[in-house]
């Protein structure tokens, strides 16, 4: 990874914004804020708490100084994230920036899918927490030259790589990278529909 820039505290602000502009139209902040004017308000807020986060306990990269593409990754260690780790990174802020009702929401997802991830990859891999590209710089390769290398460096160690996807978009792209569906299932009281995905050691 040393043609990356690795991430510390003090660009967690501006990739969350990145991370923000990438997701403003994914299934997923739609579901956590229904308006468009407040989910461009407060999803910068729990991408600073998930960036915070894999800072702390795992590794962030983004493509360069200028933050083009960034992706966060942890190691099935230090997944699920814990309560006491999230305060220290920050969840206190987020959760009263992100309002009661978005709150809710977000916990509602994690605890869903994390059950999914629990039972799926109960061995141990490597977690693709999120992975975003500012749509300034969508199909440039970014994306693929952040997962190229990281994969390289798990492969190296002999590990698979379970991510999750709630955007029907993204599977053909993960799969073009080696990932596969293990299942898919909808996300419970929602509309949602979530890709549970691994890509085994190549």
């Amino acid at each position: 990874m040393k043609d990356f820039v690795q991430l510390n505290k003090s660009r967690i602000k501006p990739a969350a914004e990145v991370l923000t502009r990438a997701f403003r139209n994914d299934p997923m902040s739609k579901y956590f804020y229904t308006d468009e004017v407040e989910r461009g308000k407060k999803l910068p807020y729990l991408f600073q708490l998930v960036l915070s986060y894999c800072v702390r306990y795992g590794d962030v990269y983004a493509t360069s100084p200028n933050l083009e593409g960034v992706a966060a990754w942890l190691t099935s260690d230090n997944h699920p994230m814990t309560f006491w780790r999230l305060i220290r990174s920050g969840l206190l802020s987020a959760m009263l920036n992100s309002g009661r009702d978005g709150s809710a929401r977000i916990r509602h997802l994690e605890d869903s899918t994390e059950i999914l991830h629990k039972r799926l990859a109960p061995f141990k891999h490597w977690y693709l927490q999120i992975i975003g590209v500012d749509p300034q710089f969508k199909g440039k390769g970014c994306a693929g030259r952040l997962l190229r290398a990281m994969f390289a460096r798990i492969d190296e160690e002999g590990l698979p790589c379970y991510l999750e996807t709630l955007n029907e978009a993204n599977v053909p792209l993960y799969e073009h990278f080696g990932f596969r569906v293990l299942e898919k299932s909808i996300i419970p009281e929602t509309k949602l529909t979530n890709w549970a995905m691994l890509r085994e050691v190549q």
